[in-house]
């Protein structure tokens, strides 16, 4: 494939993708839940995300076909499981998706929320219809823009910061602070896109592993420095904050206009948005050459090598589930679905065989364990839907199969 992508770009791609819309969005509720625990939500979906990564980053460097996880069950476990990570991927990133374009709307105009969601939906997918080439330029800036303005905010926070204020308990009884956790891992996922470029990146064996561990290390630093200094500065308040990025700034940085904090949120949420759209396509094309998903999603086109058909197809479910209008819910089913896929990916890790890499088993087999404990934390309406849309799917692939055979 020509003009493929550098390390460098591959980075932006995964910065994009964490810092969207959920790092505006997830701190408020999962105070809410973790309390004074707050850090400790973070440091756990921190630690998962990482133990998920280190899964990612080994088996990429022995499968370099995109796809993710979907490609490495399919090579080290079963065509069943890789089905099975194949189709969490693209719920929970559908639902993703769904979320993000709806935060983009509320940020920017509020009063026009849908509209404005599914015509974000429709020019990040046709960006990514023109080649992965701009979709790396556009990360570089989206990606860039966040980066610096989540530093400022940092910055500005750290001489506000009064520990004493953070007296809110967190709900222990009611697992408050795993739950915090899987919200606040919505905000992590981003760096699976990496691991989906596979061959669109040079020499992917060895850069997969670097851009996602440099992504990831820059994204973690960010998330934890804010979980301390939020209730620094905010106290209780941010519990029932509708927009604490803006609460924040309107006490460290009050000359800050809050225009201008809503308009870097619709940034970086576009940012993440054009990244999902770019996996799950790719995931779905390679779904659709392997026939587990119909073969037109395997159609690319001849100048730039993009899954259009998929493009468009996986674009159209995310404006169908943008008509429901509910964030929260979005945010908790994408929790769900996507700590799904990482359990395969673990699986799979742990599957690989150890002259394939010096990894101890007891890391991936960990990282299994921890994301079945978040997963089945999500809120209760998230995990119900999120069950049985995975049921519902692998039911009808089984009862598919059975008719081929049967004809």
């Amino acid at each position: 494939m020509k003009n493929k992508l550098r390390l460098d770009q591959a980075v932006f791609i995964g910065l994009a993708a964490m810092l969207g819309a959920g790092v505006f969005v997830v701190f408020a509720p999962a105070a809410a839940l973790a309390g004074y625990l707050l850090p400790v939500s973070v440091l756990l979906a921190g630690f998962v995300a990482y133990l998920n990564a280190a899964s990612i980053s080994q088996l990429a460097a022995q499968v370099s076909r995109p796809g993710g996880a979907y490609s490495y069950a399919q090579k080290y476990l079963s065509q069943n499981w890789a089905f099975l990570a194949g189709s969490s991927f693209l719920i929970g990133k559908v639902a993703s998706s769904a979320a993000i374009a709806l935060a983009v709307a509320g940020y920017l105009f509020p009063e026009q929320t849908i509209p404005v969601a599914l015509l974000s939906v429709a020019v990040m997918a046709f960006i990514n219809i023109l080649g992965v080439n701009r979709t790396a330029f556009g990360s570089l800036i989206l990606g860039g823009i966040t980066v610096l303005f989540l530093i400022f905010v940092v910055i500005s926070a750290i001489a506000f910061a009064d520990f004493t204020t953070v007296s809110n308990e967190p709900d222990l009884q009611g697992f408050g602070v795993l739950t915090a956790a899987a919200l606040i891992f919505f905000a992590f996922a981003g760096y699976a896109r990496v691991a989906t470029l596979g061959d669109e990146l040079t020499d992917s064996k060895q850069n997969t592993a670097r851009a996602i561990a440099i992504s990831f290390g820059i994204v973690f630093s960010i998330y934890l420095a804010l979980s301390f200094l939020m209730p620094a500065v905010l106290g209780n308040q941010l519990r029932f904050s509708i927009a604490p990025m803006i609460d924040l700034l309107a006490i460290t940085a009050p000359w800050f206009p809050a225009a201008a904090v809503s308009t870097v949120a619709g940034i970086a949420s576009l940012g993440s948005l054009l990244a999902l759209l770019a996996g799950m396509s790719r995931t779905a094309s390679v779904m659709g050459e392997d026939k587990e998903l119909p073969s037109m999603f395997a159609i690319r086109s001849k100048k730039v090598q993009t899954p259009w058909v998929a493009e468009i197809t996986v674009s159209l479910l995310v404006m169908v589930l943008i008509l429901s209008g509910d964030l929260v819910w979005a945010i908790g089913l994408s929790s769900f679905a996507i700590l799904t896929y990482y359990t395969i990916a673990n699986l799979a890790a742990y599957r690989q065989p150890k002259n394939l890499n010096s990894r101890s088993k007891f890391w991936p087999l960990l990282g299994l364990l921890l994301c079945l404990a978040i997963a089945f934390s999500v809120p209760i309406t998230s995990l119900i839907v999120g069950v049985g849309l995975l049921v519902i799917v692998f039911g009808l692939r089984l009862g598919l199969s059975r008719i081929r055979k049967l004809s």
